[in-house]
């Protein structure tokens, strides 16, 4: 990070990358941060070995109004700088429905912890324990993410 002003958004976020939740999924080798470009950051997440599968999928994260707005993670092609096509997707019953392609044209995950899913209504009085609040930070987000690639129902690509 630069010296520059930052709003409270971008410095909450700051302070949740330093936290020792963030640094211990970092260290476990759960996640790792790619970049910032505020208000993007890029961040891949460890997916459980597959036949012919990336050992990690990345993720560009929308954060304006952090933490009191969730984040919506747009499944995302490094190479390409661009979203991730439906073909490259993880499958399986549950990590497949959550990085569904045919929702929101592919560009948020389809789960009560994102921004645009949260914001179709429902999800928190259905999902309280799963749905984003103001006192979650993007660890809780990254952790049910990589819960759901290394899960026994996740298929690969």
């Amino acid at each position: 990070m630069t010296n520059a002003v930052i709003g409270p958004d971008q410095r909450a976020l700051c302070d949740h990358l330093r936290s020792a939740r963030f640094q211990a999924g970092v260290d476990a080798g759960r996640w790792r941060l790619i970049s910032i470009t505020w208000p993007h950051a890029l961040i891949a997440i460890s997916a459980a070995p597959r036949k012919g599968a990336p050992e990690e999928f990345v993720l560009r994260f929308e954060l304006s109004g952090y933490p009191a707005s969730a984040p919506t993670g747009c499944p995302w092609d490094v190479g390409q700088d661009a979203i991730l096509l439906a073909g490259q997707r993880p499958k399986g019953s549950r990590v497949g429905h959550i990085f569904r392609p045919d929702w929101e044209g592919g560009r948020a995950l389809y789960a009560p912890w994102d921004r645009l899913a949260l914001a179709h209504g429902g999800w928190a009085d259905k999902y309280p324990m799963y749905a984003w609040n103001a006192r979650r930070d993007l660890s809780f987000y990254l952790t049910n993410v990589h819960d759901a690639l290394n899960n026994d129902d996740y298929l690969g690509i």
